[in-house]
């Protein structure tokens, strides 16, 4: 199972940087941004088998295709900015990585505009009749 495989990198990692950091505490940050781009190596194939899922439900609907590409954005977004904000967060800076998931929230805000103003039009046009 890989998540037996990412939990053994993690704590490899985990305990490395324990080490590193008491003789070389500028040295820890190049060792967690190594382990958790070596653990987004091992998710990325899921991932992948992920994406291949929904394109054959999105090959299966009918209707409201338009909407299936703003869904994988807003994923994309939430989770590339999730990433960033947590190993910024772990490096000690905590202000970027706020910084980073607010700018990821308003690009969702962003890219979801479209389906709001699409159900926005869709109740004008039910309470009209």
């Amino acid at each position: 199972m890989d998540i037996f495989q990412i939990a053994a990198i993690a704590l490899c990692g985990v305990v490395t940087v324990s080490l590193i950091r008491e003789y070389k505490p500028e040295a820890a940050i190049y060792i967690v941004i190594a382990t958790v781009l070596i653990i987004f190596g091992f998710i990325l194939h899921q991932l992948a088998s992920v994406f291949e899922f929904l394109r054959t439900v999105y090959d299966k609907v009918s209707y409201s295709k338009a909407f299936f590409p703003i869904l994988l954005k807003v994923l994309a977004v939430a989770y590339i900015a999730d990433f960033v904000a947590q190993v910024c967060k772990d490096s000690g800076e905590e202000a970027i990585g706020g910084k980073v998931e607010l700018a990821g929230k308003v690009i969702i805000f962003y890219i979801a505009v479209p389906v709001m103003m699409s159900v926005l039009e869709t109740l004008t046009r039910l309470l009209k009749g």
